[in-house]
């Protein structure tokens, strides 16, 4: 039956590519719609799940990593006096204002941070070292927005003003893009509070590093117990974040819209082509069961199609959908294509071939053995 079921599928080439290509484009649009939101879930979230931190003290009503403030030095002691914690470090994320050479403002966000050895900021650098940054006055962007805020064909010591401190790119990073498009702007922490004008010992967040894990919410306790002052886990903060962006501002539902578009565009072609196909040789298939064809052995003729359909437009789309991945990246748009996506995928590949079979199946199954004689 399965050879049977192929060459009747291979017999007619214009529905055969017809069907491909349905699988095909739902299966790209699936697949790069899902990487899509993982990536923006990514990049939204980058700076927390890079920063490090087991403990993340923030002020009291925080609820996204870009929306922080100001912490006065005596908080700092606050969290550094739980003897389960080994080491507090600064973070600053501040929105401030970048004068462009023909007069125009950006807004950016400087990323102060303490340099540690462990964990390294900024994590991805395609020019210079984290070295490089040391000493007052330098910074890093990224390679994605040069172009933006206008600086020439050689960042490195490109002189940039911002607030009202002249500052110079001593290191260029790859691919690091805040969700907000507000470009990112690394500086070690005493830089970065000359630039936003904070206190020597002001920051927006305290990392705090503990020396057991498992005292992680006695220390959260601990800090949630000054009025002013609210804590929580890196993992907990960072699905905050990504709620905050990603969920709240309708991103995710949209690209779940558009890829449920998709499923159902390809699930009506496939659905279609499987139909003509069975129609077309129903007399031979009411001769297989007047013979004693089975019905199971009936179905597999339909089966054996749709998993044909399945299996190669489906390779086709993860391809495609891969030298979308590709493209865009040098565009500053990320499509994560993790093990996770391509199966979650191929598992929606399967069901939209699926569903589109159930038409033919359900043609197969009622056909009557007296068929051939008409």
């Amino acid at each position: 039956m399965r050879r049977i079921a192929l060459l009747s599928l291979a017999h007619d080439r214009g529905k055969l590519v017809a069907s491909l290509a349905g699988v095909a484009f739902a299966a790209t649009l699936v697949v790069g719609q899902i990487g899509l939101y993982v990536g923006f879930l990514e990049s939204s979230s980058a700076v927390v799940r890079h920063a490090g931190g087991d403990v993340w003290v923030m002020a009291r009503g925080t609820a996204v990593v870009d929306n922080g403030e100001r912490l006065s030095a005596g908080s700092r002691a606050i969290v550094a006096s739980h003897p389960c914690v080994a080491r507090v470090r600064a973070l600053v994320m501040a929105f401030l204002p970048l004068r462009k050479p023909d007069g125009s403002l950006e807004a950016v966000q400087v990323v102060g941070y303490e340099p540690v050895a462990d964990p390294v900021l900024p994590w991805s650098l395609a020019r210079g070292l984290p070295q490089d940054l040391h000493g007052p006055g330098r910074v890093a962007i990224d390679g994605l927005d040069v172009r933006k805020l206008q600086i020439g064909a050689e960042p490195l010591g490109a002189v940039l003003t911002v607030g009202t401190e002249e500052v110079y790119v001593a290191a260029v990073t790859r691919g690091i893009r805040a969700f907000t498009l507000a470009p990112y702007v690394f500086a070690e922490i005493d830089t970065a509070r000359r630039l936003a004008r904070m206190g020597g010992d002001q920051a927006y967040f305290w990392l705090a590093d503990l020396a057991r894990p498992e005292c992680r919410d006695d220390v959260i306790a601990a800090v949630k117990r000054h009025g002013d002052l609210d804590a929580h886990a890196r993992e907990e903060f960072r699905r905050m974040t990504e709620n905050y962006w990603v969920a709240g501002s309708g991103a995710g539902t949209a690209l779940g819209f558009s890829a449920l578009l998709g499923l159902v565009v390809g699930a009506v072609i496939v659905g279609q082509t499987l139909y003509a196909v069975t129609k077309e040789h129903l007399r031979e298939l009411a001769t297989l069961k007047a013979i004693g064809a089975t019905p199971g052995e009936v179905v597999s003729f339909v089966t054996w199609q749709a998993a044909v359909l399945a299996c190669v437009g489906g390779g086709l789309g993860f391809l495609f959908a891969y030298l979308l991945a590709t493209g865009t990246a040098g565009v500053g748009l990320v499509i994560v294509l993790s093990p996770t996506v391509l199966l979650i995928g191929a598992g929606a590949v399967l069901t939209m071939c699926t569903v589109a079979a159930i038409w033919s199946i359900r043609a197969v199954l009622t056909l009557e053995a007296a068929e051939v004689f008409r």
